[in-house]
C-alpha cells in the first residue's frame, strides 16, 4: 500500500479492502482511475490524506513526506501573515514596491504573495487593486493578463500606470483583426474583458502568463457558462480572483471561483455539492452542511476583510472613478448632439452665449451632451445606457455586502429612469417634485429600514437632508460646479457619520463628463494653491474655452 507524488497529484495504490476503499472515499476530491486500479488525489490535500492512510500502513515516497511538509510550513507562514508577524513581507513591500499600503492591505498582499494564487474577497472600496499590484510587483510577474468588465479597463490601466510606473500597458478593443496585434504587442499589461475571452482565447493560449487576475470573479461563478470555461483553460503561474461578495447568490458558487485559482482544491462540483450541499429528492439545493468544515478548507486560500474590521485604518472618505465605453449608436448620437452645437457656434460669438441675453439654447444643447452621456432615452426613444449598466455591476458589489447607497443625478428624468431600472433594490427617491410627506418618508425608510438600500436624489431633492446610514455616494453624472459636489456629498458626511464613506464617479470616457470632472479639480487645486481661497474655488463655473475644448 503506496502513496506516490506524481506532478500535482497523490497516486494511491492498494489491495482490495472494502474497508480502506471507504475510507479513501471519505477524500471528496479523489478519483479512480480503473485502468491503472489507482485512487488519485490532488497534492494540496496530503495532510488529510498522510494523517488518514499513514495509520494504516500505507507507506509514502520521500516526495510526497516532502510535500507534507512544505503543506505544513506553507500553512503555518500563512496563519503567520493573517496574525500580522510578517516581516519579512513588510520589509519586501515597503523597499520595493514603494505603496503607500494600510496594515490590512499589507496582510491582503502578503497573503497573495505567499499563496501565489488565492481569491482575494475584501468588501468592495476597501483596495484590492493595489494589493493585487503590490503582489505583482513583489514577485516580479513580467506578464501579466487582467480580466474585467468592461467598465472598468481604463480604471485598471490608469491603476496599474499610477501605482506601477509602468509603460507597458495595453488596453485589448478595436476590431478582432486590431485585437489580434495587441496580443502580438510586447507589455507587461494586457486588459481584456469577459466578452473577449470567446473571440481571443486562440492568442491569448499563445502567451506564457505569468499572472491572471480575474476582477468581478463572480462572473466565473458558474461552471457551466462559456467564459467560466475558458479562463480556466488558461496556463499561468499564478491565478488571483478579486471580488467583493464572494457569495453573491449561493455557498456553491464558490466552487467554480476557487477551482480556478487552485483547481481540485475542492474536488469536483459533484464532489463538493456531495459534502456541502443538501438536496431535495429532485436535486435542488435546499441548504448546506458541514460548512466549519469548508471554512477550514478555504481559510488559507481565500482572504476577506470588511470595512468595519479596518475602519479605524481607512480614511474618511476615498474616491474613484469608473470609466465606461459607449455603445456605437450612444457614440453616434454623442456625436451628432456635438457636431448641432459646433455649427451652432458658427453662427454666434461665443462671448454673447455665455452673457446674459446672449443665446441660451447653445447652454441647453450642452446639457443634452450631458443627458446622452446618462441615457439615451433622455433625448430619443432609445432605452439604451452604458451608464446604467455600469451602476448595476457597482450596486450589486454594494448591496451584497450589506452597505447603502445614495445616487445623485441632476436630471429629474433620470433619477425616474433609474427608479425604473434599480426595482430590484427597492430604491427610493427624493427629487423637487416628490412632496415634502413623501420626501420625509422615504428619508426615514432610508435610515431605518434595512429593505432599502438605495436612495436616488437629485439637487433640488436634497437640500439640507441628513443621510449617514449609506456608506456610498455615486455621482451618476456630476454637477458643473465643486460646490455643488460637495453639497451632495455632504448629505451623509456629516455628524453622527460612524462610516468610511467612499465616492465614485460614473464617467463616459472621452466625453462631456470626463471633461467636467477634471476642468473643475484641476480648478480646485489651482484656486487652492494660488489663493488659498476655497469659496473662490467653489464659485467655479463653465467658460467660453471649456465650450470650445469640451467640443473640440
Amino acid at each position: 500500500m503506496k502513496i506516490i507524488k506524481k506532478n500535482d497529484n497523490l497516486i494511491i495504490t492498494l489491495n482490495y479492502d472494502p474497508i480502506l476503499i471507504e475510507t479513501i472515499k471519505q477524500f471528496n476530491t479523489r478519483k479512480y482511475n480503473s485502468k491503472t486500479k489507482e485512487w488519485i488525489v490532488p497534492a494540496v490535500h496530503v495532510k488529510q490524506v498522510l494523517d488518514t492512510l499513514l495509520p494504516l500502513g500505507f507507506i509514502a515516497d520521500e516526495n510526497t513526506q516532502q510535500e507534507y511538509r512544505d503543506n505544513d510550513k506553507h500553512k503555518r507562514k500563512i496563519n503567520r501573515i493573517l496574525a500580522g508577524e510578517f516581516k519579512e513581507i513588510e520589509k519586501k513591500v515597503l523597499k520595493d514596491t514603494k505603496l503607500p499600503l494600510y496594515e490590512y492591505q499589507k496582510i491582503g498582499t502578503g497573503f497573495l504573495c505567499a499563496n501565489g494564487s488565492s481569491l482575494l474577497g475584501d468588501e468592495c472600496g476597501l483596495g484590492k487593486t493595489i494589493q493585487t499590484l503590490a503582489t505583482i510587483l513583489i514577485k516580479e510577474s513580467k506578464k501579466n493578463l487582467i480580466i474585467c468588465p468592461s467598465t472598468v479597463k481604463r480604471q485598471w490601466a490608469e491603476e496599474i500606470e499610477k501605482w506601477t510606473e509602468s509603460k507597458k500597458i495595453i488596453v485589448i478593443q478595436g476590431t478582432k483583426i486590431k485585437r489580434d496585434a495587441q496580443w502580438k504587442k510586447h507589455n507587461s499589461y494586457y486588459i481584456m474583458n469577459f466578452e473577449q475571452l470567446r473571440v481571443d482565447i486562440s492568442e491569448i493560449k499563445k502567451i506564457e502568463w505569468d499572472t491572471i487576475v480575474v476582477d468581478e470573479a463572480t462572473r466565473i461563478s458558474n461552471s457551466k457558462t462559456a467564459q467560466s470555461k475558458l479562463v480556466k483553460t488558461i496556463k499561468a503561474k499564478h491565478r488571483i480572483a478579486l471580488t467583493g461578495t464572494p457569495l453573491n447568490n449561493s455557498v456553491n458558487d464558490l466552487w467554480n471561483i476557487l477551482d480556478f485559482c487552485r483547481p481540485n482544491i475542492l474536488g469536483t462540483y459533484w464532489q463538493f455539492c456531495e459534502k456541502y450541499c443538501i438536496k431535495d429528492r429532485f436535486g435542488s439545493i435546499t441548504g448546506y452542511k458541514n460548512m466549519s468544515k469548508l471554512k477550514e478548507v478555504i481559510q488559507h486560500i481565500m482572504i476577506r476583510r470588511l470595512k468595519s474590521d479596518v475602519l479605524k485604518e481607512l480614511p474618511d472618505k476615498t474616491y474613484e472613478n469608473i470609466y465606461i465605453e459607449f455603445t456605437k449608436d450612444e457614440e453616434k448620437i454623442y456625436k451628432a448632439v456635438k457636431e448641432d452645437i459646433f455649427n451652432e457656434l458658427k453662427e454666434y460669438e461665443i462671448n454673447r452665449v455665455l452673457e446674459d441675453g446672449g443665446n441660451s439654447n447653445i447652454l441647453t444643447k450642452m446639457i443634452r451632451l450631458k443627458q446622452v452621456t446618462d441615457s439615451l432615452e433622455l433625448v430619443s426613444e432609445k432605452q439604451e445606457s452604458s451608464k446604467t449598466k455600469a451602476l448595476k455591476e457597482l450596486l450589486s458589489d454594494i448591496i451584497h455586502s450589506g452597505a447603502k447607497a445614495i445616487v445623485f443625478t441632476q436630471f429629474a428624468e433620470m433619477a425616474k429612469i433609474l427608479m425604473r431600472e434599480l426595482t430590484e433594490y427597492n430604491p427610493l427617491l427624493i427629487a423637487g417634485e416628490v412632496e415634502n410627506k413623501v420626501r420625509k418618508a422615504n428619508i426615514d425608510l432610508f435610515q431605518g429600514n434595512e429593505e432599502n438600500k438605495i436612495l436616488i436624489s437629485t439637487e433640488a431633492g436634497g437640500m439640507g437632508v441628513n443621510l449617514q446610514r449609506a456608506q456610498y455616494v455615486i455621482h451618476f453624472d456630476n454637477p458643473w460646479s465643486i460646490a455643488k459636489k460637495e453639497q451632495r456629498e455632504g448629505r451623509i458626511d456629516r455628524i453622527g457619520q460612524k462610516n468610511k464613506i467612499t465616492i465614485f464617479n460614473l464617467i463616459v470616457s472621452n466625453t462631456i463628463d470626463e471633461y467636467v470632472l477634471k476642468t473643475l479639480y484641476k480648478k480646485q487645486k489651482l484656486s487652492e494653491d494660488m489663493l488659498g481661497d476655497k469659496e473662490k474655488m467653489r464659485k467655479v463655473k463653465i467658460s467660453k474655452k471649456d465650450i470650445q475644448n469640451i467640443l473640440s
